[in-house]
């Protein structure tokens, strides 16, 4: 019997319970994977704490007060699958060019500055998102006779950045776990890639849910008073993390480990 096919007939299937110990195990074991979770946790809660108040609200906006809001699902329908084209044949040659020119560790170093246009991109997504918030869209653009066409321009803009940044990120920072994970030196980790890949990805499902739900629910008790501290703090609160959450990464990696990956390579 081959090496490979004793390997697989060894692999037991890991339980809920040592699944969750495989991604503990990697936040722990893994400084880049941790401080990356870390901020694709805190994006997740804040974005959807941002969506749960700003989109039940804009969109209550421009159906009584605007009347646009079919405009807008349209818009955004229409435009998507533009953004995933480009964003997508652009990305992937990023990733094609970085696979064929340096071998993976020398991967990290360009793929954490993807990763700061990741957080560019999904800070001004954010911040269009927080323009189209009720107070905040009347306070700047309600005395403009343009209006209607400001509201559905801004949230065209939000998923035009958001959009394009997810794109990339969901290449890059696949391959940044890959490299830390799958081809690193914890046999471990490395055997249980898809575990921990997936684990984190329904985790951050689960998170997201209960801020999006919680923020729909606060956001209807609170529907007639959107300049509360409640509401207006939440939104504040969300946008602050859509907008700094993807920086944690770099600014740990230049920080703390860019040399001694560089000095590895």
């Amino acid at each position: 019997m081959s090496k490979k096919h004793a390997a697989l007939k060894s692999y037991k299937v890991p339980d809920l319970k040592e699944k969750i110990g495989l991604y503990i195990s990697a936040l722990l074991k893994v400084p880049l994977y941790r401080y990356g979770e870390i901020g694709n946790i805190l994006y997740t809660v804040g974005k959807n704490i941002m969506e749960g108040v700003v989109l039940y609200t804009m969109f209550t906006m421009a159906e009584n007060e605007l009347k646009v809001a079919a405009v807008l699902a349209v818009a955004v329908k229409y435009a998507y699958p533009g953004i995933s084209v480009i964003s997508s044949n652009y990305t992937s040659g990023f990733i094609d060019h970085l696979e064929s020119s340096f071998h993976s560790l020398a991967q990290i170093p360009r793929l954490i500055k993807a990763q700061i246009g990741v957080g560019c991109g999904q800070a001004l997504g954010g911040i269009a998102l927080f323009c189209c918030f009720p107070p905040v869209f009347k306070a700047l653009f309600f005395g403009f006779s343009g209006r209607n066409y400001i509201l559905v321009g801004l949230y065209l803009l939000h998923h035009i950045f958001d959009g394009s940044a997810q794109i990339l990120e969901g290449r890059s920072w696949f391959k940044i776990i890959e490299v830390l994970l799958r081809n690193g030196h914890r046999t471990t980790l490395s055997e249980n890639f898809w575990v921990i890949y997936a684990l984190s990805q329904n985790v951050q499902l689960i998170i997201g849910q209960i801020f999006l739900w919680g923020a729909l629910f606060m956001t209807s008790l609170h529907k007639d008073h959107l300049t509360s501290f409640v509401i207006m703090g939440s939104v504040m609160l969300g946008l602050i993390l859509v907008v700094c959450a993807k920086f944690i990464l770099p600014w740990v990696f230049y920080h703390s480990y860019r040399k001694s990956v560089e000095d590895s390579v």
